[in-house]
């Protein structure tokens, strides 16, 4: 209301604000690079002209291809144990980003929709969906049944078949 009253007040409002976003950006990476240094993940090292080096550690490397999501993948055993995964959550809207991104590395393994939020799988999976909900920092959100019987499992049978080229014997 005092911007609309007065707009160079208005401004420079803006400008502070904008300054004081930046702060807290390069606060937020100051604490992220110090968690990772007590961690051991990495090693800062200033230099002389003022700059820092920072390196990964083996431990750091180690934790960074733990948590390789891009390439994380879900193993094909030869044959199917006749149990379906079921991956049941419930995101709150304001992780909707986590969301998104679940689904589509759920669509990217190959998991068959039942509901918006129910997703089944015929292969063990449970380890891959906990690193995905622990990247996406939504594993309270995120849950894992195995399952005997569906009732629509010759539905989800077909659709595994035809949209995977794999045969689920």
């Amino acid at each position: 209301m005092v911007a609309a009253t007065n707009p160079y007040f208005g401004i420079k409002a803006i400008g502070v604000i904008q300054k004081e976003l930046k702060r807290r950006k390069w606060n937020q990476l100051r604490n992220d690079l110090y968690y990772l240094k007590r961690k051991g993940f990495i090693d800062v090292e200033s230099n002389q002209d003022g700059t820092y080096t920072v390196r990964t550690t083996k431990s750091g490397r180690k934790q960074a291809h733990r948590y390789d999501i891009d390439n994380l993948s879900i193993e094909t055993p030869k044959r199917w144990d006749g149990y379906w995964r079921l991956v049941i959550f419930d995101i709150p809207a304001y992780k909707q980003k986590a969301r998104f991104a679940l689904l589509a590395k759920l669509k990217n393994f190959g998991f068959i929709m039942l509901q918006r939020s129910i997703w089944a799988y015929p292969f063990e999976c449970k380890k891959e969906i906990a690193v995905l909900a622990k990247a996406f920092k939504i594993e309270g959100y995120v849950q894992h049944v195995v399952c005997n019987e569906v009732s629509v499992g010759e539905y989800l049978r077909r659709e595994f078949e035809k949209n995977n080229n794999i045969q689920l014997v």
